[in-house]
Order: C-alpha cells, then structure tokens, then sequence
C-alpha cells in the first residue's frame, strides 16, 4: 500500500501540470508512491484531463484523481488532506505546487531528513526558472531567490510549495488544517505550519530536496514582485493576528508594524548606495505598509473564482 503520497493542487495549468507530472516518474525510484492530484475546476477540468491522458498512455505512478467543486485554496489543501488520511496506509504527504517539478532525489532527501531528525514536517528549497530572458535584478530579488538553510532540524518553516507532512502532524492540530478564512486571501500555510509550530511540532530542513518553478514573464515585473511583498505582509499579518487575538494581541502587533515600517522607512536611503539590492529594499518597505493595511481591516482576495492558482 502507498505509504508516501504526492499531492498536487491544480487550477488551469494544464501544461505546469503535465510537465510536472511527466517528471515525477523519473525522480520517485520507490514502489510505496501514490500521487494524488487535485483539480479545483469542476469546469473545465483542464488537470482533470491531463491526468486522464497519461493515465491512457501508461503513466508509471499510481494516481488519484480528485475534483474540488468548491472554489479557493483551503477548500483544495483541505480536501487532499481528508483524501490522504482516509488511507490508513498512509504516512507521508508531500506536498508540490502545479507549476512546479522536483529535482533528482527531492523525496527520497526529504525522506532521510525526516527519519534521521524525527521531524514532523521537512521542508526544501525552491528555485526559479524563468520563462525569456529576465531583468537582471529579478535573478537577484528575495521573491526569486531559493531559501537557503543548512541541513537538519530547523526553526520555522513558511510554505507548502515544497513539504512534507507526516501523519503524526495532522493528528496534532485536528481539521479543519488549512482555516477557510484563509480562502481567498492565501497565507493559509502560513497559518498550518505556525499552527504546527505552536502545537510543538519538528521541523527540518533538506537543502537536496529542490524543486523548480516556473516564472512567467508577466512575474518577472517589478510591479508584480510589489504586489506579491504587499500580498505577503497582509496574510503574515492576517496569520499573526489570528495567534494573538483581542486588544491586547492587537496592539503589539500594531506597535511591532510601526517600529518596522520606520526601520524600512529609514532603510530606504540604502536605494542610493551603489549595488545596492534596491527591488527588495523596496519590497520590504511596500510589505511594511501592508501589515498596517491588514491591521485596519483591509483584507482582499487575491484568489477570486476565477482566477486564483496554487502558487
């Protein structure tokens, strides 16, 4: 029976999806594999018809096939979830965004992590490829730089893009796992693992466990990379809030982005020294205001229900 499941969210990005799941194959030398998509379309079924494809042409892992009728990122996460612990077989859940594919040895390196540090949760890097040819800050910029940390057990861990979940660890936070008020707006692995992280889970890090990414020309941008620091201090915002609720919790946090935002504010007479990094010096300072945005009420869904993705 599968011990180790691999489980992909997919929203209309058929050829992400195909390109990943023509990969897998090749870097998963283990026969205790399932892998386990799930399409978040009832419409168009795009994922749905790729998986039927390779299925048809003899794809060489087994495969289980999901469709969410109900739209946003946790109703999806959620969903493989109840799918994968349904299976008493199963141990693992590693999990992998759409338009993404792993490198050579990625689940096995997530693996040994995982048994030599007794971790609950393991996590890797994850490395862009850019589609064209990019601006040359853009190979430079936080947002696409792959996160770097040595092996073993680690500290606080931030996404789900590239993870894996042992059993034991759902077990410690109980459903619903990824909180529905984090629907639309994202940040709701960022919600899961600092749930873990309170609850007093393991985390580790495996720096052989890569995986790729896809960067389309449009996020290439820096209109793009300001908008995604904006998205990033409202849902760290929005997660830190939900951890300490009431006035009290409220005002440390206020304090804490006022402090920040003047930290930034001051930080931005480095954008005339020569070399300096003046995209991220920016983006830190764009994601300083969003935390205060996010402390006011504002709150947006970036993933409407037409147009959000698993990124």
């Amino acid at each position: 029976m599968p011990a180790v499941w691999i489980a992909i969210p997919t929203f209309r990005r058929p050829e992400q999806l195909r390109h990943l799941l023509e990969a897998l194959p090749g870097v998963t030398d283990r026969h205790d594999v399932m892998v386990l998509v799930a399409d978040n379309d009832p419409v168009r079924q795009e994922g749905a018809a790729v998986v039927r494809s390779l299925l048809a042409e003899g794809y060489g892992l087994p495969v289980t096939l999901l469709t969410v009728t109900q739209p946003g990122l946790c109703a999806v996460r959620n969903a493989i979830a109840a799918a994968a612990l349904d299976d008493p077989a199963m141990r693992f859940l590693a999990m992998i965004d759409d338009d993404e594919w792993p490198q050579p040895g990625w689940l096995d390196a997530l693996l040994i992590c995982q048994a030599q540090v007794g971790a609950d949760v393991v996590a890797g890097p994850v490395g862009s490829c850019f589609v064209g040819q990019p601006p040359r800050w853009a190979r430079e910029t936080l947002v696409f730089r792959a996160e770097e940390r040595p092996w073993g057990a680690t500290g606080m861990l931030w996404a789900s893009n590239n993870l894996l979940v042992g059993r034991r660890a759902f077990a410690m936070i109980g459903a619903p796992f990824f909180d529905p008020r984090f629907n639309r707006s994202g940040g709701e692995d960022l919600d899961f693992l600092a749930r873990l992280h309170e609850a007093g889970a393991r985390f580790g890090w495996s720096p052989d466990a890569r995986v790729s990414e896809w960067v389309p020309a449009e996020r290439a941008r820096l209109s793009w990379v300001l908008k995604r620091m904006w998205r990033i201090g409202c849902t760290e915002t929005m997660a830190r809030r939900k951890a300490l609720p009431g006035r009290i919790g409220g005002a440390k946090l206020l304090a804490r982005s006022i402090a920040i935002l003047g930290l930034r504010t001051a930080g931005l007479a480095a954008l005339l020294l020569p070399g300096a990094r003046r995209v991220d010096i920016a983006g830190q300072w764009v994601k300083s205001w969003a935390r205060l945005y996010a402390l006011a009420g504002g709150a947006r869904s970036y993933y409407g229900a037409s147009h959000y993705g698993a990124l």
